[in-house]
């Protein structure tokens, strides 16, 4: 039966008609309302939000992409760095009378060359005119006035450091980039040239532009801005050869120009791209990370596909889902409404929210209960995963600075010392490359293992990347004498650990270690005892000769 009233406000019934209970119906209503709702906001949320999720996808592309080309000029100002400090000290220490004497200069030359061995190419003398006076390598002429017109020579005869053009070496045939810096005399007289070369195959060299890749499409380039070529490419075919002519590449004549940052472009062959430009410091060079637009943006078909589905669906399901829980729920609804409108307001301390009985709305409430907590495990899971290594469960990089930053405040706070010490397995790489990388997983978490056995619950093993491992004794005794012995008593624990052959896929295999140990106190700085040790312990490296039954394992610890 259905109440209606006449136009003076007298109530007066009507007849009982199911169809008017069903139009007429609170439930009807707010069923229709929010289909229309549901119609209304899907076509303005899909045609308002398309364009902000494209200006975003571009804007986060664009940081990432301008965030990898940073990095590529990063890496090659580091070799071009490590590189020129070697000639640059090679050159200051080169004694004057060996210019006249080339067996001497030679062996002298292959002596320091063989403590920092950063030139794969060559590493040679030139006298004033071009002549090669003494060197060592395989890309060397040795032809009277051989260099005398190459560039990297002229020039440092008037610069302190020259960065030549890269050539193909007529003897490797691979790129080959020349490094120079003049010799003089304690009168500032140029006496000689110092030549370091270095081939593009050597591994590490640029690492980043020539090896690395982004996405199924994507790559780096290093570009002379000067002399307009591609220094360096991840498609090799693009090495040394002359960048496009203008008009070609619009962002790439800009880059030329000067231009820094990210944009959309049409390459020289009529793809368009998504791309980044950084500058190498101190050098006419820069770094393109690049993407097809048509990878790069894959995501945002997706994302119309799929609001467009979720639109469909939402027709149905919604209303549906909404009519039961009106219908068969409501009053339980408008109990747990007013509970959370009450924690809401802080009228009532948060918790989970009652379950009258085990119905729909029971069900639904148990697992929202259940999904809080599960959120809350995986926001602990997470965190733990950001700070320990997946494969041995020991801290990572980050956990160990934070830890040593601890352990620093600790030194200045309670007078005592640490110790850093940094390791890098040696023969680790034969076994990834004869036994398999699931072997390589095999022995470093049989490493870690063993070197967690010497320490201290209170001390921090890491491993920080690949085959290193980083140990941290904190809190130790702030005599220099006693720290030096507790971490030489260390490193003899962890290099005796590794006299044990691993059995991995039923082969023994042996491992050693390279150690590079900094003792710090109240004074010291967390970079530069992370530089010590590092340094340190890639110098012992460089020491240790790998034998085919034993590695050797080696040590260098500070003596202040």
């Amino acid at each position: 039966m259905a109440l209606t009233m006449d136009k003076r406000g007298t109530l007066f019934t009507l007849k009982d008609d199911r169809w008017s209970k069903i139009k007429n119906s609170i439930l009807t209503r707010i069923i229709l309302f929010a289909f229309m709702i549901i119609i209304i906001g899907g076509f303005t949320r899909y045609y308002l939000s398309f364009q902000t999720i494209h200006t975003n996808l571009f804007k986060v592309l664009s940081i990432h992409l301008e965030a990898l080309a940073d990095e590529g000029a990063q890496d090659v100002i580091h070799n071009l760095d490590v590189r020129k400090r070697f000639l640059t000290k090679l050159a200051s220490l080169l004694p004057p009378s060996l210019l006249e004497d080339p067996k001497a200069l030679k062996k002298w030359l292959i002596e320091r060359e063989e403590l920092n061995p950063v030139f794969s190419g060559a590493l040679f003398v030139l006298n004033k005119e071009g002549t090669l006076i003494a060197g060592n390598g395989t890309e060397m002429i040795e032809a009277e006035k051989a260099y005398a017109e190459d560039g990297f020579f002229k020039q440092a005869m008037t610069q302190a450091f020259v960065i030549g053009t890269p050539i193909v070496s007529t003897i490797s045939t691979v790129p080959v980039l020349p490094l120079s810096v003049p010799i003089k005399d304690d009168l500032g007289n140029i006496r000689a040239v110092l030549v370091g070369m270095t081939n593009f195959d050597t591994p590490g060299f640029f690492d980043r532009v020539l090896n690395g890749h982004i996405g199924q499409t994507g790559g780096f380039l290093l570009v002379d801005a000067k002399k307009q070529i591609f220094v360096a490419a991840s498609q090799k075919e693009l090495i040394l050869k002359p960048t496009p002519k203008r008009g070609a590449n619009l962002l790439h004549d800009k880059a030329i120009s000067g231009f820094r940052g990210s944009g959309i472009t049409i390459n020289a062959h009529g793809i368009e791209e998504l791309s980044a430009v950084a500058s190498v410091p101190d050098t006419d060079w820069f770094v393109v990370s690049r993407i097809q637009t048509k990878e790069a943006f894959a995501m945002e078909e997706n994302i119309k596909t799929t609001l467009i589905r979720a639109h469909a669906a939402s027709l149905i399901i919604v209303p549906s889902i909404l009519f039961a829980f009106l219908f068969f729920f409501f009053r339980p609804l408008r109990t747990s409404a007013s509970l959370a409108d009450k924690m809401s307001l802080g009228e009532v301390p948060l918790k989970p929210l009652p379950i009258k009985r085990m119905d729909e709305l029971g069900y639904l409430t148990a697992a929202f209960n259940r999904l809080m907590a599960m959120l809350l495990e995986s926001q602990k899971e997470l965190k733990e995963i950001a700070h320990y290594d997946y494969l041995t469960k020991l801290p990572n990089r980050f956990l160990m600075v934070d830890r040593l930053a601890q352990a620093l405040a600790r030194c200045a706070r309670n007078d005592t010392r640490l110790a850093l010490l940094f390791m890098d397995l040696d023969g680790f790489k034969a076994i990834n490359d004869s036994l398999g990388h699931n072997a390589g997983d095999e022995a470093l978490i049989e490493v870690a293992k063993r070197f967690s056995s010497l320490i201290r619950a209170s001390d921090t093993l890491a491993r920080i990347g690949g085959d290193e491992f980083v140990i941290l004794l904190s809190d130790l005794d702030g005599d220099l004498s006693c720290a030096t012995s507790a971490a030489s008593l260390v490193v003899s624990k962890c290099t005796e650990a590794l006299k044990e052959p691993f059995i991995l896929k039923g082969n023994r295999r042996y491992l050693g270690v390279s150690i590079g140990v900094a003792i710090g106190n109240k004074e010291s700085l967390l970079d530069d005892l992370m530089v010590e040790a590092d340094t340190k312990m890639y110098k012992t490296k460089n020491r240790t000769i790998p034998h085919i039954n034993a590695i050797p394992s080696s040590v260098n610890i500070p003596l202040r």
